[in-house]
């Protein structure tokens, strides 16, 4: 009798922790939850306005992390010009949507994005470069003048399937490169709502 009285009590314990868990889980982990969750179907729209007084070069794309397989990554490199906006692209809505990170190397090597014929390894760099030479020179993506740190987004968290989203670069004296990204969010729908 005493013995079943222990069971009943270790499972009633471990039944309540185990539910408590589960209903913190959502909570306790925060963006990876929401990453997770948020229905990964469609595209997104991303335009680059460039407000500095030097050329902008870069590598982005959308993945999800989580795969390890690797699974597909939408994979671009891009230039805007100085005080220019970029035509609006669209890219495969992924669970990560990444300018000039490591992540997003590590996934472009592993996808084999350095064998196709347009790839420029000069802009296959983690962090956005930004060159002062001539367009036509072989130092046009290079970081004549600075860089800017990456950026990354994350499905559930920043966006949503269906949404634009607007990345600006800046120069800034105050960070180590000389400039910084910046980024604006055009809902398609609440983040929230599924």
């Amino acid at each position: 009798m005493k013995w079943m009285n222990v069971q009943r009590t270790c499972f009633g314990t471990v039944a309540i922790a185990g539910a408590a868990l589960l209903l913190a889980m959502p909570f306790g982990c925060g963006d990876i939850w929401l990453n997770l969750t948020k229905e990964k179907d469609g595209t997104i729209s991303v335009t680059f306005v460039n407000e500095t007084t030097v050329r902008a070069s870069f590598s982005f794309g959308a993945y999800d992390e989580w795969d390890n397989a690797p699974g597909p990554l939408d994979f671009q490199q891009s230039s805007v010009e100085a005080g220019d906006r970029a035509d609006t692209v669209t890219v495969n809505c992924g669970r990560n949507f990444a300018l000039a990170t490591e992540g997003l190397l590590e996934r472009g090597l592993l996808t084999s994005v350095d064998q196709d014929a347009t790839f420029d390894p000069d802009r296959f760099v983690d962090v956005v470069n930004f060159s002062d030479a001539p367009g036509d020179s072989d130092a046009q993506h290079l970081p004549t003048v600075g860089t800017a740190e990456g950026l990354e987004l994350l499905l559930g968290v920043h966006f949503s399937c269906g949404d634009e989203i607007l990345i600006f670069f800046f120069e800034d004296p105050d960070q180590p490169g000389g400039f910084r990204v910046d980024y604006e969010v055009i809902r398609d729908e609440p983040l929230n709502e599924e």
